[in-house]
């Protein structure tokens, strides 16, 4: 399950890093075309996307815990840590982005 989130999320992730797909991110979609003339999409987008393969790393990586755990390879505990303190790191990438696309820094 993990895997097939990280694949969905890698995908989205180059959609946006190569400056595409502005338009399916909430915020700029409902925006009106005067508030939509002072951003940069592209800027926007590939910004967003960095935060989104951060993200996809993270679902891979908790894809493979899930993977040695069944193996028997790591305990339920670190497994639960590990995963639990580890999203710490993609939550802190889109709170980034999203300060980032805010202060105006991506115009």
């Amino acid at each position: 399950m993990w895997g097939v989130i990280a694949g969905v999320l890698a995908v989205i992730s180059v959609v946006l890093l190569s400056g595409r797909g502005a338009g399916f991110l909430a915020g700029y979609s409902t925006a009106s075309p005067s508030d939509r003339a002072h951003v940069n999409a592209s800027k926007l987008a590939r910004t967003m996307g960095g935060a989104i393969l951060v993200c996809a790393a993270y679902a891979v990586a908790v894809a493979l815990l899930v993977y040695a755990h069944v193996q028997g390879a790591v305990d339920r505990t670190t497994l639960f840590l590990t995963c639990g303190v580890g999203a710490i790191v993609p939550i802190a990438a889109l709170c980034v982005a999203g300060y980032r696309a805010n202060m105006g820094t991506c115009v």
